[in-house]
């Protein structure tokens, strides 16, 4: 039996095959599957995708991968040694938008911080000679 991550790598290496060369569905567009993810008895497999396009190419790219997941599961079982094929589940992938968005907020941080005008640093040696040296005879 195989472990866990090798299972979803020959799982998303297989359906990015299958939906590359087998499916004929005009509505999935240019689809990247990017995880497989399993849940702990196998029974599920989450998959996540990303299409080029806007949203609605988005929806109907899920809509399309729905109708293909019994086609797509079938054919996994076929090469799977497997008693049990996972259910697939697929998910678009939202990790690429959010490092857009935060690859958005530190190039904000850098213009503020360059339209900032620059503040003197504090030495840290300044401190320690403000405080007067003790005296042995003042104990």
């Amino acid at each position: 039996m195989l472990r866990p991550e090798q299972l979803e790598d020959q799982v998303h290496f297989m359906l990015s095959t299958l939906i590359q060369r087998e499916l004929r569905d005009p509505e999935l567009g240019f689809l990247t599957l990017t995880a497989v993810r399993l849940t702990g008895d196998r029974s599920i497999a989450r998959v996540y995708y990303t299409v080029l396009g806007d949203e609605a190419q988005t929806d109907r790219s899920r809509k399309a991968l729905g109708r293909a997941s019994g086609f797509l599961r079938s054919h996994l079982a076929k090469v799977l040694k497997m008693r049990r094929v996972p259910e697939l589940q697929f998910f678009p992938d939202a990790t690429l938008e959010q490092g857009n968005k935060i690859e958005a907020l530190f190039a904000k941080i850098k213009e503020e911080e360059a339209a900032r005008p620059p503040q003197p640093e504090e030495d840290p040696d300044a401190d320690a000679q403000a405080v007067p040296p003790s005296s042995e005879a003042d104990v």
